[in-house]
């Protein structure tokens, strides 16, 4: 299933035209668009963007203090939300590859050696697990707090297809094709470089991650 579809107001079109038009709802919409889909929740450069206009709109705050005290806490408060964000949306993507680390790569299921081996307390690692398994990361897991363990759905390592390469026509083209319908596909162990997940997949084939919905290929 993919859960990388979010509603259109958090786009970032329709973010930057809530920003000239009403800058404080393209502050909120900003910050929640962190968790409305996978791929948001492993997107490091929105922490980038967050830190940008935070710091512009501190800029702007001590430029508006001479003129209105009131409109200058305004711009600095909006300011320093986003900075605030932007620390923690850099540390909450850094936990969310470390659990599918742990989680999708090791097998490591128990949350209670999660939230040991990260450092962080068992209830933020099973909120935040809990979140990836909400958006699609961990496709059909769910938590048992009986025994405080992530219980997964097995996944079959290669559903796709393999289609040899087409080297093109006419007598060269037919013999390539036909030697390169004899060759063997070579599985490989994929990284995904957007949360460092790992399948097996095709050599040289185009992979969505399961776990984030990055395109890549293996």
């Amino acid at each position: 299933m993919n859960n990388n579809n979010q509603a259109f107001y958090y786009n970032t079109w329709f973010i930057v035209m809530m920003f000239i038009v009403c800058w404080p709802v393209g502050i909120a919409l900003l910050i929640l668009r962190a968790n409305a889909s996978k791929a948001n929740m492993f997107d490091s450069g929105a922490s980038k963007i967050s830190m940008v206009v935070g710091v512009i709109l501190c800029l702007a705050a001590l430029g508006s203090f001479s003129d209105s005290v009131g409109l200058g806490i305004f711009f600095l408060i909006g300011g320093i939300a986003l900075i605030k964000n932007s620390l923690d949306s850099k540390k909450k993507v850094e936990r969310y590859k470390n659990y599918i680390d742990l989680i999708g790569n090791r097998g490591i299921v128990s949350l209670d050696t999660v939230s040991n081996t990260m450092g962080i307390p068992y209830d933020k690692a099973r909120k935040e697990v809990q979140q990836l398994i909400d958006k699609g990361s961990f496709r059909g897991a769910n938590i048992n707090d009986l025994t405080r363990s992530v219980e997964l759905i097995p996944v079959a390592p290669m559903n796709q297809e393999y289609i040899p390469p087409v080297a093109g026509n006419g007598m060269l083209g037919a013999f390539a094709n036909a030697v390169a319908g004899n060759q063997q596909p070579q599985s490989v162990t994929a990284t995904c470089p957007g949360c460092g997940g790992t399948m097996v997949s095709y050599k040289g084939a185009t992979v969505e991650c399961d776990y984030c919905g990055k395109i890549f290929t293996a």
